[in-house]
């Protein structure tokens, strides 16, 4: 039985502004980070002969993108023009008169999905590559929606930007519901929109993915980034997850209970980021723990300690100082009345966000009504 090779990836976003990044230096690295990123999806087409390569939306991150971007695009697809390429534009990318995908002379290896769903038969592969495109920013309703044709002969691929939700939950970006995959009749179903991995899934005899993005942009991405790839064949698939990402980000929770000094912090965070690779990667840590109400933490010294053992690192400073509060709210006095009220109002709270805004408020009380004064970074 015949099989082709396919490498599936999507949501790369070029040109995205990396904005969570505090200098524009950090910024255009992260863009260039995404560029050679695609440049190994392409090696990685080419030594591996695949057959099909399938982009499945957000290619770019929205209306403005950077001539240098496109020419490295337009060089790439070049550089693999026996490997057929399809793309079906996202939310981000929408089809419409101003899109790039209508602007640019493509590639002949290049096929872009419109609208409409489309289909492609490629002859000597046996195969069949259907998709579609968002024309707009939102899709309210299913895209995928009485789709039903297929050649039952030949191995069927469908591409597809979208959100994969519950029956009778809704999405503005193109709503599929398992039923829509199981019903479709497809080998594979390459999606796009979720930036996390999904894992190869299957809904009925319909196998389906999210390859995710091959490189994070913020810290809601963390962990490993990268691309599927593998075989289909008639009814089976053997495809797997390959990391590709250049730099991770992580988000840690690092407790400096009872260091008295900056020092200490450092070492303290040296030895809980268990990381070789840390100056490649981009951290954001909340210092948590108790530490002596008399070491009031600067955040920004902390920052400016440990910048060289990081890419880039992102600091919170969620301590409270180690204080008997049981024994204090008991004290006929304005800090045991102030800690009184303020520990009665945390035990009502549930939402995590807004206990920690009131034991930043403890700590900030405290300081103040200690010192005089506090400093909020």
């Amino acid at each position: 039985m015949n099989s082709v090779k396919i490498l599936h990836c999507a949501d790369l976003h070029f040109d995205t502004s990396f904005s969570g990044l505090t200098s524009s230096e950090k910024q255009e690295e992260r863009k260039e980070d995404l560029r050679e990123t695609f440049g190994e999806i392409i090696n990685i087409v080419k030594k591996e002969n695949i057959q099909i390569l399938l982009i499945a939306g957000d290619l770019f991150d929205n209306e403005r993108v950077m001539r240098t971007t496109i020419d490295y695009l337009l060089i790439k697809f070049n550089e693999i023009q026996n490997t057929h390429i399809f793309i079906s534009p996202g939310n981000h990318d929408p089809l419409n008169e101003k899109s790039y995908y209508n602007i640019i002379k493509w590639p002949s290896n290049v096929h872009i999905f419109t609208e409409e769903m489309g289909m492609i038969e490629l002859t000597e592969l046996n195969t069949c590559i259907f998709g579609i495109g968002f024309s707009n920013q939102l899709e309210k309703n299913s895209l995928l929606e009485n789709f039903e044709y297929m050649d039952k002969d030949k191995i069927n691929i469908l591409l597809m930007h979208g959100d994969v939700v519950s029956k009778g939950q809704n999405s503005d970006y193109n709503p599929i519901y398992i039923e829509n995959l199981e019903e479709s009749g497809m080998d594979y179903i390459a999606l796009g929109h979720t930036h996390e991995y999904s894992k190869i899934q299957k809904a009925g005899r319909t196998f389906w993915s999210y390859s995710g993005s091959p490189e994070g942009r913020g810290f809601d991405e963390t962990g490993s980034k990268g691309i599927v790839k593998g075989e289909i064949t008639k009814g089976s698939c053997n495809l797997e997850f390959r990391e590709i990402c250049k730099r991770k980000y992580f988000v840690k929770n690092l407790d400096i209970s009872n260091t008295t000094t900056y020092e200490e912090i450092v070492h303290a965070v040296n030895v809980q980021i268990d990381d070789k690779n840390k100056e490649n990667n981009l951290y954001k840590l909340v210092l948590k723990g108790s530490v002596s109400k008399g070491f009031t933490i600067n955040i920004n010294l902390v920052k400016e300690k440990l910048k060289n053992y990081f890419y880039f690192l992102k600091l919170e400073d969620n301590t409270t100082y180690a204080i008997d509060y049981s024994s204090l709210e008991k004290e006929y006095s304005l800090k045991g009345i102030f800690v009184k009220k303020m520990r009665d109002k945390l035990k009502t709270i549930s939402d995590e966000r807004e206990a920690q805004i009131i034991r930043d408020a403890i700590k900030f009380g405290m300081e103040s009504l200690e010192e005089g004064e506090v400093i909020i970074e």
